[in-house]
């Protein structure tokens, strides 16, 4: 049941978008129909098997999630990070504004163009309990999320007790950024946030993706969470499919990171002879209602920097840091188990290659800054994080405090976000327009991940698919939009 309840939050936002962001009624109607099939699939699916409910785990899971949301920032109780300074314009204007969501930006007429999977449901509840209605919905959206998919991997434990364990894990699981941070000479001031040692390239912590791209993790662990129901025989690949064209929503690029466990996922399924007429056909269903979707993402998408690395000298150095003390500690921690307690079978095997194969490979690749690298990895880095957390509770005890002594040294990472949330003073949600908040340092960037053009729509398929703006938000004069921002308050000294 809970992840039934995380797979009907996943599909939301896609049915809402299918219903109001398409030119023709009748297209949206028969888009919605065409991904009910595919979503009733899943949860078909789901109902072959089921289990007892484990009350106090879930509570628990549940009471980490709202923990986690609320000091990353959401409903801003506690200090929210920079990413949320254009999170909460995006949701002000899906709250304000007819959808879909037209700009006069940079002198041409454009349309909101991002993965909207995590603000449609909360805008949609804005539209009626306004602004801070809408950022309510968003918190109560993501404990209901984030909690399922927790009480989910603690499940893949044998007992609760093990459980706990693993979700401990799974939370503070990090890369060695305090050792990195040392080595490049980096200050270490409790509350910095620690994973930008190299630059363009990290793999996020669990808790930073939560603190500043909640929408990323959710994508990655939804699609990680139904991976795991899939490895258990209480999926079919067919399904998994389906619930990673629902993820692509939330994040295209965690999806990428996705696309090995999918495939190798179906390969498995078409060895074993899984794949059904029906499955396939519900899957197609889906495939074809999602397909505007896929139009709407990639609309004018190619004015994003993009392309392989510049492989210097001083990139590979880097990569190796990279290698060594974010991927290295892991396979240690690993190694520490027997081979049946680590999952030595085949498929064990088949799936740590996927993951260091994935963890080593999307360095090597750019779009914008960081963001490729640090967002495809999230699905690798969550399967990662639930093999550890299942072989810690079971090692000899010598073992375990090496173990713990390993990934403690990694969640100095979490710690420092968590200290940030809880020491720099929070602000008000602010009720400035994309456009508005471009403009407000730090956010001095374009805004070409965020709206495309309409004319660019102009004689493609994505133009007859897709609805256009009504009207447009045009740039104004207003004050500061975030005028009790700590970094804008005369004098204070804030710790980033």
């Amino acid at each position: 049941m809970p992840f039934a309840v995380v797979l009907l939050l996943a599909a939301a936002p896609d049915l809402l978008f299918l219903a109001t962001h398409l030119r023709t009624a009748p297209l949206a109607a028969g888009a919605v129909v065409l991904l009910g099939i595919g979503l009733v699939a899943v949860l078909r699916d789901l109902a072959r098997t089921s289990e007892p409910l484990d009350g106090p785990l879930l509570a628990t899971a549940l009471a980490a999630a709202a923990a986690l949301d609320l000091l990353g920032g959401q409903g801003h109780l506690f200090f929210a990070n920079d990413d949320w300074l254009i999170r909460d314009a995006v949701l002000r204007d899906l709250v304000a504004e007819p959808w879909p969501v037209g700009y006069l930006y940079a002198g041409d007429p454009t349309m909101l163009r991002a993965p909207l999977g995590l603000y449609l449901l909360p805008a949609a509840i804005g539209k009626l309990a306004g602004l801070h209605g809408a950022h309510a919905a968003l918190l109560a959206q993501d404990t209901l999320l984030f909690g399922g998919l927790f009480y989910g991997f603690a499940r893949l434990a044998p007992s609760r007790r093990h459980g706990l364990a693993l979700l401990a894990v799974f939370v503070a699981f990090s890369g060695w950024d305090v050792v990195g941070s040392l080595v490049v000479g980096d200050p270490l001031i409790p509350g910095r946030h620690l994973e930008q040692w190299l630059g363009t390239l990290q793999f996020s912590s669990h808790v930073t993706q939560l603190f500043w791209v909640p929408n990323h993790a959710a994508s990655g662990w939804i699609f990680v969470g139904a991976y795991c129901l899939w490895r258990a025989s209480a999926l079919r690949a067919t399904s998994l499919a389906v619930v990673f064209g629902l993820c692509v929503f939330w994040s295209p690029l965690s999806m990428i990171g996705a696309l090995p466990f999918l495939g190798a996922a179906l390969l498995a399924d078409l060895a074993g002879g899984r794949v059904t007429p029906g499955a396939l056909a519900a899957l197609a269903c889906a495939g074809i209602g999602l397909a505007p979707v896929a139009l709407y993402l990639g609309a004018d998408a190619g004015r994003v920097p993009h392309g392989l690395q510049d492989f210097t000298g001083i990139f590979a150095t880097r990569y190796a840091l990279l290698a060594a003390l974010e991927v290295l500690p892991a396979l240690v921690v690993l190694g520490l188990a027997p081979g049946p307690l680590a999952g030595a079978g085949r498929w064990a095997r088949w799936e740590t290659g996927l993951v260091f194969a994935s963890l080593l490979l999307v360095p090597l690749y750019r779009l914008g800054g960081a963001d490729f690298v640090m967002r495809a990895s999230i699905p690798a880095l969550a399967v990662l994080a639930l093999r550890v957390g299942a072989v810690v509770p079971g090692l000899a005890p010598g073992r375990r405090a090496v173990a713990i002594a390993l990934l403690g040294i990694g969640a100095v990472t979490p710690l420092y976000e968590v200290i940030r949330a809880l020491v720099v003073p929070p602000f008000a949600v602010s009720t400035c327009s994309l456009l508005a908040a471009a403009r407000t340092p730090p956010n001095n960037g374009p805004l070409f991940h965020y709206v495309a053009r309409v004319d660019a729509l102009r004689g493609h398929l994505a133009g007859r698919v897709l609805a256009t703006p009504e009207t447009s938000i045009r740039p104004a004069p207003q004050g500061p939009c975030w005028p009790d921002h700590p970094a804008h308050r005369e004098g204070a000294g804030t710790v980033f």
